[in-house]
């Protein structure tokens, strides 16, 4: 099958709101060249570990994100090359974009060569599932392999969400992850000590790496494909200590008003996915919807919010 890969080449210190811009537009995952990160990984003793330098000069950087062939020519490709082109007006170095058609397999394998174990917080680190054998000290290893689905640990918004669950005193605690993706969330949250474990995504491919992945950690956790903007799906949810919700802010906005029904009395949500612009918005309308805000964190132009109960 045929995918989008929409390049853009600009400076570093356009990156990450050009990242933001395609993940709010709807991108399937993105990429991050840099030419300073093979700099960075050869002065600190790590560049037997990264591939080789791709030719790019300091601080010039190419960002790139996956969508279907519908992008091209859509509204939302009209809304990108405005955004690139305005940079300067935001204060941003300038950038070029490029679009060209490939395979789906190829975007699946294309990206492994620059992900390597991960730590996050101070308990865990995310492990490719064909590193092999990792351990670090102090740290429990999760063992992944994403496929198509989005969740890596490398990204803020999935940081945000696994720094807080550390937080989260979850032993024998339910969990619900509302767009498991990769099953990153539900299965950390597993790793460290959760009881019931539940996630749902609409992407079959989704529940198919989670379930891959859940097995791959022997580690339970139940994983079914269902729309959160259907009725059906929600009947199907359970009432859960935690739930996590690292989606959009449109679409966490759609379904607020269903979420407080799912929450267990002194439980807790944490909606994450929501780009700082749509924080207030975001925020006001899950508390219209029942709930208080307890927390908020933030890393780079993103945000998380935790919620609990009236």
């Amino acid at each position: 099958m045929k995918i989008l890969e929409v390049s853009i080449h600009t400076q570093q210190e356009s990156a990450e709101a050009v990242s933001a811009m395609l993940m709010e537009l709807g991108a399937g995952g993105t990429v991050l060249e840099e030419a300073f990160d093979w700099e960075r990984a050869k002065r600190e003793g790590l560049g037997d570990y990264f591939p080789e330098e791709k030719g790019l000069q300091a601080k010039e950087t190419i960002v790139r994100g996956y969508f279907p062939v519908s992008f091209l020519g859509s509204a939302a490709e009209k809304k990108l090359r405005e955004f690139v082109a305005r940079l300067p007006f935001y204060g941003f170095p300038g950038g070029t974009v490029a679009i060209r058609e490939v395979d789906d397999k190829d975007w699946v394998s294309s990206w492994k060569e620059y992900w390597q174990p991960t730590p996050v917080g101070v308990k865990l680190v995310i492990v490719p599932a064909w590193y092999g054998k990792y351990r670090e000290q102090g740290r429990r290893s999760l063992y992944l392999d994403p496929g198509a689905a989005f969740g890596t640990g490398t990204h803020e918004t999935t940081r945000l969400c696994l720094e807080k669950l550390e937080e989260i005193r979850l032993q024998g605690k339910s969990v619900t992850d509302l767009g498991c993706g990769s099953g990153i969330l539900a299965l950390a949250a597993k790793l460290l000590g959760a009881g019931r474990t539940v996630g749902v995504d609409h992407d079959e491919l989704a529940v198919r790496s989670s379930r891959e992945n859940a097995a791959r950690n022997g580690l339970e956790a139940t994983f079914f494909r269902g729309n959160l903007l259907e009725e059906e799906c929600w009947r199907k949810l359970p009432q859960s200590d935690i739930i996590t919700a690292n989606l959009t802010a449109d679409l966490i906005i759609a379904i607020s008003h269903r979420l407080e029904s799912k929450l267990l009395p002194g439980g807790q949500i944490i909606a994450s996915g929501i780009i700082a612009s749509r924080k207030e918005e975001t925020a006001a309308r899950l508390q219209k919807c029942g709930l208080v805000l307890e927390e908020e964190k933030s890393d780079g132009q993103w945000t998380a919010l935790i919620l609990g109960r009236k």
